[in-house]
């Protein structure tokens, strides 16, 4: 489960910093670094204004935010543990880090918005 937590807290990092041309569906790829975590992962969030509306893990509770120059941070809580993600936005693409302190795994993401 901590795989999990990891992956989605990198994908509420899909809302970038100008919201309205950033809105829609983002596919988000993963790969662990570290730990014992799943080696890659992938999954769909959407994304309306500034906020994350929907990710493929409706049991986690989520905060993220985006500055005006794309900077980002997130964290996922679930019940079996936390994750924390931070990255950069630009365009239609997004990358940055991960890491679980609960998992003891870390690693790197991708977004790219669809269509």
């Amino acid at each position: 489960m901590h795989c999990r937590i990891a992956f989605f807290a990198a994908l509420l990092l899909a809302a970038p910093a100008n919201a309205a041309s950033f809105d829609g569906t983002w596919s988000v790829e993963g790969t662990t670094d570290v730990g014992p975590c799943a080696k890659s992962f992938s999954g769909e969030i959407v994304i309306r204004g500034n906020d994350l509306v929907s990710t493929s893990d409706a049991g986690a509770q989520a905060l993220g935010s985006i500055d005006a120059k794309g900077d980002a941070w997130a964290r996922l809580t679930r019940s079996d543990g936390v994750a924390r993600a931070n990255g950069r936005f630009r365009g239609a693409t997004g990358s940055g880090a991960w890491s679980s302190n609960t998992a003891y795994c870390g690693g790197r993401w991708t977004a790219r918005k669809k269509g």
